[in-house]
């Protein structure tokens, strides 16, 4: 062992004597005197280059192991809370869906009026679909975004808006089941068991979403005015970023091919969020408009289109800022608004041919008997066709 040490001993020392010789021979060329080597060797200790820096550098990475630690535990714990969240809104968003579809069957399995106490299983049908087309994949979109890895500033910006959406949407159905009458042009379909049902799922849903976006803002010191500070100032800013931050009016300009649709998902957004008012402040027949729902559930699926106009206004955000971080969130919403509006388009054009007792293809007058409404505001439904058509062309 001890030869074994002295040999290494040596061997140490030599290659440090070549180091010296090395450094001698360049001191030399940039004009330094070759007695400086005795200098280098002298006052160089083995013991100093050798032990304490090892010594030195194991203490330094020690140090940050244990700074890496705190921080992965940290990330760990804020992930099991936020996927605790994420699994919380899926089931949520299931629960909602599942109230929304028991609501409509039940509003639309049926008319009221004894106008139309004819109207066939067909016109039934026809009509629950309409109310399940475009909203269910809204819906599934906005909660699919929801539930995509929050790893980045744009994606979590993405999901603050779209939980403050689905908090007002869960809330507006929630009243517009507990308060069907006022909703409904005076209709109350709905036992007290399926509105207590129904509006305690959307109005639990609605408070998860305020939970997870008061979570996603990242500190505790908020109060309830900062928040609601927060949401107004964010209000009045997203109503004036609708237009684009860029707009240029040729089609083969590198500018507008940046923008990559930005300049119609802000149209999409301003048509979407025109029709999501224009239910809750018009009489009947406008009422009706753009969902065909009639009396008794047009003004509680606005929500749906409140939610379609802001997944339109974050791909609006995402197309100008260009980031590629967020496609998997981007391309949930995208198919998601895509589906629902080219399902929407599909029974408004089955409807306007005549499938349901003639229109204007097929022979028959169904279309004029059981529609009054859509044909006595033909301009807001034409509006709306093209709106929904831009979706679908923008989601190409």
């Amino acid at each position: 062992v001890s030869l074994v040490a002295a040999s290494m001993m040596t061997s140490l020392h030599m290659f440090l004597l070549l180091a010296a010789l090395a450094c001698s021979a360049s001191f030399q060329v940039s004009g330094f005197v070759p007695h400086q080597r005795d200098v280098l060797i002298r006052h160089v200790s083995c013991h100093h280059l050798t032990f304490r820096p090892i010594k030195q550098r194991r203490d330094s990475l020690h140090a940050k192991q244990q700074e890496f630690d705190e921080v992965s535990h940290a990330n760990d714990r804020r992930g099991i809370s936020t996927e605790t969240l994420m699994s919380a809104q899926r089931v949520m968003g299931v629960l909602s869906a599942a109230a929304w579809i028991l609501i409509s069957v039940t509003a639309l399995s049926y008319h009221p009026d004894p106008k139309f106490a004819d109207c066939t299983l067909r016109h039934n049908v026809l009509t629950m679909s309409q109310a399940f087309a475009f909203q269910l994949p809204v819906g599934y979109a906005t909660i699919s975004a929801l539930s995509s890895p929050d790893s980045t500033t744009n994606t979590s910006t993405v999901r603050r808006r779209l939980n403050l959406a689905v908090a007002v949407a869960s809330m507006w159905l929630a009243s517009s089941t507990a308060f069907a009458s006022k909703f409904a042009f005076g209709y109350d379909l709905y036992t007290w068991k399926l509105k207590a049902f129904a509006s305690g799922i959307h109005a639990t849903n609605g408070l998860l979403a305020l939970f997870a976006w008061r979570s996603s803002i990242g500190t505790n010191k908020m109060t309830i005015r900062s928040c609601a500070s927060r949401v107004i100032r964010g209000t009045i800013g997203s109503l004036w970023s609708i237009g684009p931050s860029k707009p240029c009016s040729d089609p083969d300009s590198p500018q507008l091919i940046s923008n990559n649709n930005a300049s119609i998902w802000g149209l999409c957004t301003a048509g979407l969020l025109w029709f999501t008012i224009l239910p809750i402040v018009s009489p009947y027949p406008l009422a009706t408009v753009p969902t065909i729902l009639g009396k008794r559930l047009s003004r509680p699926a606005s929500a749906f289109t409140f939610l379609s106009a802001v997944c339109a206004f974050c791909l609006k955000e995402s197309a100008e800022s260009g980031a590629e971080d967020d496609e998997n969130q981007m391309s949930r919403l995208r198919k998601g608004l895509m589906i629902g509006s080219a399902l929407h388009l599909l029974l408004l054009m089955l409807k306007l041919i005549g499938v349901d007792g003639g229109g204007l293809l097929l022979p028959g007058r169904g279309l004029w008997e059981v529609y009054p409404a859509m044909l006595a505001v033909p301009f807001a439904t034409a509006s709306s066709i093209i709106v929904h058509a831009l979706v679908c062309f923008a989601a190409l």
